[in-house]
């Protein structure tokens, strides 16, 4: 745990002890939009998250008081949940083109998230971007220099078939994280089909969590879940994606499933939901291109 020079406490990665200091910034968050804050540190990225602000709380370090009771998780994300949404946005798709092929600058530049132009130090960035566009080569030019040029389109195939990956990986964990397993309660006493299901629409929830929905409803629709659904049709099982709908009351006692909690939200999802949205710009507006 450390305190950092902008005063919080953070529990994170623990990092080489001559490395250089972590860049802090705002960036629209993939799912919804909102500014949300990350780091970078030795060219890697990390979403850094209020665990609980709430109450009269203070730190003592050393011989100080941290009036600031807050504390921040800091946990590595994968860069490419961060690039999707800009990248299904500045290569401009319409039903007559698949859209352009940008540069890394052209893809991170946004007059409303400048901090946008930090994830061009990512390492192997161009890498990662490979697994979700078509890239193309072309001579750097000026000066006789032999340098090659990179240049990104988003690919939904691609794209579908990185984030069908990722829920696998998910799915083939999920035994080991006992996060997990504790969100789908009734498992146990599903046949294995059911099972093998359940985790995997579970994952998928996880892997949507940093999607936009037009995103998220693209990579539900290449999963199904029959026996799951009978399971729920005959005996009316709350749904693994919309917990808590039905009450106990209205079922016999031995054919009760194990109850399960909606999960509590944090205080800043807490802030977040009780925020007015009037007004708020679409992510879309921030890349859209300058007046002459």
């Amino acid at each position: 745990m450390v305190a950092t020079n902008q005063q919080r406490i953070c529990i994170g990665p623990e990092v080489p002890q001559d490395s250089k200091n972590p860049v802090t910034m705002l960036l629209p968050h993939p799912s919804s939009g909102f500014p949300s804050r990350y780091v970078i540190q030795e060219g890697q990225l990390y979403e850094m998250q209020l665990v609980d602000s709430e109450g009269l709380r203070s730190w003592f370090i050393r011989d100080t008081v941290q009036s600031d009771g807050s504390l921040y998780i800091i946990t590595p994300i994968d860069p490419l949940f961060m690039c999707i949404p800009i990248l299904d946005i500045v290569r401009q798709r319409t039903s007559e083109s698949e859209g352009l092929f940008l540069g890394l600058q052209d893809i991170f530049e946004s007059d409303q998230y400048t901090s946008l132009r930090n994830l061009v130090e990512l390492d192997k960035l161009d890498q990662h971007l490979a697994l979700v566009c078509d890239v193309r080569e072309s001579d750097s030019g000026g000066g006789g220099g032999s340098g090659k040029r990179k240049t990104f389109r988003l690919d939904n195939h691609r794209t579908l078939t990185w984030l069908k990956r990722k829920v696998q990986v998910l799915a083939d964990k999920f035994s080991s994280i006992p996060v997990l397993v504790d969100s789908i309660d009734y498992t146990e006493s599903l046949h294995e089909i059911c099972q093998t299901e359940a985790i995997t629409q579970s994952a998928l929830r996880l892997v949507s969590a940093y999607l936009s929905e037009s995103w998220a409803k693209q990579l539900a629709a290449e999963y199904q879940f029959p026996e799951l659904e009978k399971l729920e049709s005959r005996i009316q099982l709350p749904t693994l994606l919309d917990f808590g709908k039905r009450s106990a009351t209205d079922m016999d006692e031995d054919s009760k499933p194990k109850e399960i909690k909606k999960p509590k939200m944090s205080a800043g999802q807490r802030k977040l939901a009780k925020a007015s949205t009037t007004g708020m710009k679409p992510l879309s507006s921030f890349f859209a291109k300058k007046s002459a």
